[in-house]
C-alpha cells in the first residue's frame, strides 16, 4: 500500500527521501501504538467492520497522505527550525558562518564569498563593527545573502549540494512528524482500558524506541544542517571561481 501511495504522489527526489520517507516512519509508529492501545476495545462490537470499512480506505488516501506529509514539513520549518535556530531562523548555520563572529570557516573564505557576493549581487554584508553593534541586523543581511547563494548553487544543480539538503529535510521533518505523532501515541496509550502486561510492555517498549529515534534525530538534524551549510557555501565559492564542484 505504501508503494501505491508513493506512485500516486508523484514526488521528485527531495519530497521522497525528505518528507515521504519520515512521515512514512511517524505514522507507522503512531499506528503500530493506536492500534496495540486502543483497537482491543472494539474487537466484539459489531459496528467495528463496517467502520473499518469505511474509515480504512480514507485513512490510506493519497489526499490525507500528502497533507500529513506537507504538515510535517511545515511543522518542522516553522517550529523545529524556530527552536534550534531562533526566530525567523536567523541562527541557521549558513547565516552564522558568513558572519565575522563565527569560525566555521576560515577568514580567508570568508572574504572570498563577500567579494563574490558583491560583484554577483550588489550585496554587502556588514563590517565587524557592525556586527558587534548590532548583530541580529547582521544576522538579517547575512539571511538574504544566503537565499541568493542558495539561487546560484541550485541553477548548476550541485548533486553534492542537493544531497546534503536533502539528508538535512529528511531529519529535520522527522521532528516536525514527531511533534503530532508522539503526543498522540502517548495520548493512546494512557487513555487506553486495561491492557494486559504484554500488551503494556510492548507499548511502552516502542514509545521508548520512539523517544530515542527523536532524539538521536535531533543530534543528527543539528549536524546535517551544519553539513549543508558547508557543502553549500564551499560550492558557491567554487561554481564563481570556475573550479570543479560535482
Amino acid at each position: 500500500m505504501i508503494g501505491e501511495i508513493e506512485k500516486q504522489l508523484k514526488m521528485d527526489d527531495y519530497d521522497l527521501e525528505a518528507v515521504f520517507t519520515p512521515a512514512v516512519v511517524n505514522i507507522l509508529i503512531l499506528d503500530f501504538v493506536f492500534a496495540c492501545a486502543l483497537l482491543p476495545i472494539t474487537e466484539n462490537t459489531e459496528w467495528w467492520r463496517t467502520a473499518i470499512a469505511i474509515v480504512a480506505p480514507l485513512a490510506a488516501s493519497v489526499v490525507l497522505f500528502r497533507f500529513a506529509m506537507y504538515l510535517f514539513r511545515e511543522a518542522a520549518r516553522t517550529t523545529i527550525e524556530s527552536i534550534l535556530y531562533g526566530k525567523d531562523r536567523l541562527r541557521f548555520p549558513t547565516t552564522s558562518m558568513l558572519l565575522y563572529n563565527d569560525r566555521s570557516i576560515s577568514k580567508v573564505m570568508k572574504k572570498r564569498i563577500r567579494e563574490d557576493l558583491m560583484a554577483q549581487y550588489k550585496i554587502t554584508l556588514c563590517t565587524k563593527a557592525q556586527e558587534d553593534a548590532d548583530e541580529m541586523e547582521a544576522r538579517r543581511t547575512a539571511k538574504d545573502a544566503v537565499a541568493l547563494i542558495r539561487k546560484t548553487v541550485a541553477n548548476k544543480k550541485d548533486a553534492m549540494t542537493y544531497r546534503k539538503l536533502i539528508r538535512y529535510g529528511m531529519f529535520r521533518n522527522f521532528l516536525g512528524g514527531a511533534l503530532f505523532c508522539f503526543p498522540i501515541s502517548v495520548i493512546c496509550w494512557a487513555i487506553a482500558p486495561q491492557l494486559t502486561k504484554d500488551s503494556n510492555t510492548v507499548i511502552i517498549t516502542a514509545l521508548m524506541i520512539y523517544f530515542i529515534l527523536i532524539t538521536v534525530d535531533y543530534f543528527l538534524t543539528r549536524s546535517a544542517a551544519v553539513d549543508y551549510a558547508e557543502t553549500l557555501i564551499t560550492t558557491f565559492d567554487k561554481i564563481r571561481h570556475n573550479e570543479t564542484y560535482d
